[in-house]
């Protein structure tokens, strides 16, 4: 019943979240294309297009993971690490893709071209889920090594947390919870959404940075083939 509530709170808030971006991306498309010598804005998989369909795409994304986090968490007997929070975006990331495949999506969840068949659709899907799972963990595990705070002092807030600690800006936390920026906002933050929550121009700059290099190396590991090699411990022994 939990799980529920908690994965349902998760569409709600998913939901919204995404229509409003989905709007702002709709406006500053018909300002891009309305200035002279600019090309329209290229798609960027699952995190654009028009409102309902971001509006679903984050539905479903942050359901997923706050279902599937209180539910490991509660399965492995209250303990929250980064083992537990990289599952659940293994699934969210999945799920992502998955939606994105069921809705006619013409691109991938982290963009390209959209998978066709039973297997790229399957092969999207867990590639999507490993690189959200490998990049949440990345988030984690970076700024431990910066701030040495235990990331489970908030679960909705853990990454964020981190990323500011790995800038130097730690004082800002407030401002994102503040604001509401969850983790699931991580990727989809903009230089509009930092002003909103009061943060100053240089430290919106650093984070628009990391936010950005972040996506950049997840759209790129996104167009690599995954590698079905054995690792060599695991090879059979004659």
């Amino acid at each position: 019943m939990e799980v529920g509530i908690v994965a349902a709170g998760g569409a709600l808030q998913g939901s919204v979240l995404g229509y409003g971006l989905g709007v702002m991306n709709k406006s500053l498309e018909a300002q891009t294309a309305a200035m002279p010598g600019k090309p329209p804005m290229a798609a960027q998989g699952s995190f654009s297009g028009p409102p309902k369909v971001l509006a679903l795409n984050l539905a479903v994304f942050s359901a997923v993971q706050g279902g599937l986090t209180l539910a490991i968490k509660k399965y492995r007997g209250g303990v929250e690490d980064i083992q537990g929070s990289m599952m659940a975006m293994f699934g969210a990331g999945s799920a992502l893709s998955l939606v994105g495949a069921a809705t006619g999506s013409k691109t991938g969840a982290m963009g390209g071209e959209a998978p066709t068949g039973a297997v790229g659709i399957a092969t999207d899907a867990v590639r999507t889920g490993a690189l959200f799972s490998l990049m949440n963990g990345a988030f984690m595990k970076i700024g431990q090594m910066f701030s040495g705070k235990d990331s489970t002092t908030d679960m909705y807030y853990a990454h964020g947390t981190n990323m500011l600690a790995a800038l130097g800006l730690e004082k800002y936390e407030k401002n994102f919870k503040k604001g509401l920026l969850t983790d699931d906002c991580l990727l989809l933050l903009n230089d509009s959404a930092l002003q909103e929550v009061r943060i100053p121009p240089g430290p919106r700059l650093k984070i628009l940075n990391y936010v950005n290099a972040t996506r950049a190396q997840m759209s790129q590991m996104s167009q690599q083939p995954m590698s079905l090699a054995i690792p060599a411990q695991d090879k059979p022994r004659n």
